[in-house]
């Protein structure tokens, strides 16, 4: 896939002397290595340059590509993704006096089938949660407030929303640019891996702590969907009904009808329906991944 990445870097209507490319690898014994230093070793531009490291998360590598880079624009994306041809022009452009940010569009590879568990990222408007897999810094903006955090250094998770919120604190403005469009791989997971991956939200609470801005984008300041809210709420409606009143049970009501009006790409009623019960289990352990988080961070976000 880094492959392709890369191609699709080589290939941007952009001028070739105005742009720099750094791949920065936490290595793999898969053969990257060589087929990228086979890349590097063709030269010409836009210069090409691959650093093998043994960082034990991606938030290091991003840190050594912004400090050994030498743009004043700086551009995000993962090896997963596949830039479109426009994809510096755009972010570039809306890099405008007093911007510190600018998202990209990304997209999930139309080429790929959709999966019931799936892995990929959709980002088709201006998100809280500022993803790397496709994002420009403003060089000033990102050294003046340091990069990236140590608390977040050793994490897979919450580190490219902490450091975009660390620049909108500072001052800086933020900007959506559409056309600066990312297509992004698109992984079957199984059953087990979709519902482990909602424990990484445990760490959503420490964001929201350190960037307290943050709860303007939450759903009433202290939900990060309103989804959960109301999975919140039917939890309350359960523990009421068997500490109080069956009535209570009532509270649960919310929670399916939200999940059938915010079903996304499912439109079948049987495929939406056996997302939500199949989605139980994930919601109650996204549930007990904020709660153990607001605990531990002493910071409430469910």
């Amino acid at each position: 896939m880094v492959v392709r990445l890369i191609g699709s870097l080589l290939r941007q209507d952009y001028p070739a002397d105005r742009y720099e490319i750094i791949v920065v690898h936490n290595f793999t014994d898969d053969g990257t290595e060589a087929a990228l230093r086979a890349l590097v070793d063709q030269g010409g531009l836009p210069v090409l340059s691959y650093h093998r490291k043994a960082f034990t998360s991606p938030t290091p590598s991003r840190q050594f590509g912004v400090e050994i880079g030498r743009g004043s624009i700086i551009a995000f994306i993962d090896d997963d993704c596949e830039a479109t041809d426009g994809w510096i022009r755009a972010g570039v452009a809306g890099m405008t006096t007093g911007t510190g940010i600018v998202q990209g569009r990304t997209l999930p590879r139309p080429d790929q089938p959709r999966r019931l568990f799936e892995k990929t990222v959709t980002v088709t408007g201006a998100t809280p949660y500022f993803e790397t897999c496709n994002i420009f810094y403003r060089r000033e903006a990102f050294l003046g407030v340091g990069g990236f955090s140590a608390e977040f250094l050793d994490r897979f998770w919450g580190e490219d929303t902490d450091l975009g919120w660390k620049v909108v604190q500072a001052g800086w403005a933020r900007a959506f640019a559409s056309d600066a469009l990312v297509y992004h791989e698109v992984f079957h997971q199984t059953l087990v891996a979709w519902h482990r991956e909602a424990l990484n939200l445990r760490v959503w609470p420490l964001v929201v702590r350190l960037r307290p801005e943050i709860r303007r984008d939450l759903y009433c300041g202290y939900f990060v969907s309103r989804q959960s809210a109301a999975f919140a709420l039917a939890v309350a409606g359960a523990a009421g009904a068997a500490l109080v009143h069956p009535v209570l049970l009532l509270a649960a009501l919310p929670y399916p009808w939200i999940r059938t009006i915010e079903s996304g790409r499912y439109r079948h009623p049987l495929a939406i329906a056996a997302r939500i019960v199949v989605g139980l289990p994930r919601a109650a352990l996204i549930f007990g991944a904020l709660a153990y988080g607001s605990i531990r961070h002493r910071c409430l976000v469910l």
